[in-house]
């Protein structure tokens, strides 16, 4: 996400949906669903409202050749920063980027259970595990400090510090 200032005219039932996917986001875990017209103001309002929460905005950029491991690899990727570096993110897709069945069935995943299966090979598993072991040992979690404990613990903070907004 860049800095640039955006131009935006608030009216006040503008501001009224800002507050209202303000405080959505804000609570942990939580992921929203806008509808609304083209041009209404639903990526605009989001991105504002992620950035007075002082949160991450990923959004995907389809090109031609924006395939499935493209996808996976940005998957891995804000998981990464919101499980292993403790990031706040919120993930905003649109419709139009929907160039897969699989992406929608992967954001279903993530939306049920904070992972997608199979997305991380055993090695970057391992990787991620040694990753949030000094997080997990500073709150006193994963007293084993197991691979599946360690990966659970992961995954929980994913689901926490995640936001998807559709």
């Amino acid at each position: 996400m860049t800095d640039k200032p955006m131009e935006l005219v608030l009216f006040r039932f503008a501001v009224e949906h800002l507050i209202r996917i303000s405080r959505i986001i804000k609570q942990p875990g939580s992921h929203a669903l806008l509808v609304g017209v083209g041009g209404s103001g639903r990526q605009s309002l989001t991105r504002l409202a992620s950035k007075i929460s002082d949160f991450n905005v990923s959004q995907i950029e389809i090109k031609k050749t924006y395939g499935m491991n493209e996808w996976r690899e940005n998957i891995k990727e804000i998981l990464r920063e919101c499980g292993g570096k403790g990031d706040i993110t919120t993930f905003l897709f649109t419709d139009t980027q929907l160039k897969e069945e699989g992406f929608l069935e992967d954001i279903n995943n993530i939306l049920n259970t904070g992972e997608v299966p199979n997305l991380f090979p055993p090695d970057e598993k391992s990787d991620l595990c040694e990753l949030v072991r000094p997080i997990a040992k500073a709150e006193n979690k994963c007293p084993d400090g197991t691979p599946g404990q360690l990966f659970s613990f992961f995954v929980d903070k994913c689901r926490k510090n995640l936001h998807i907004v559709l």
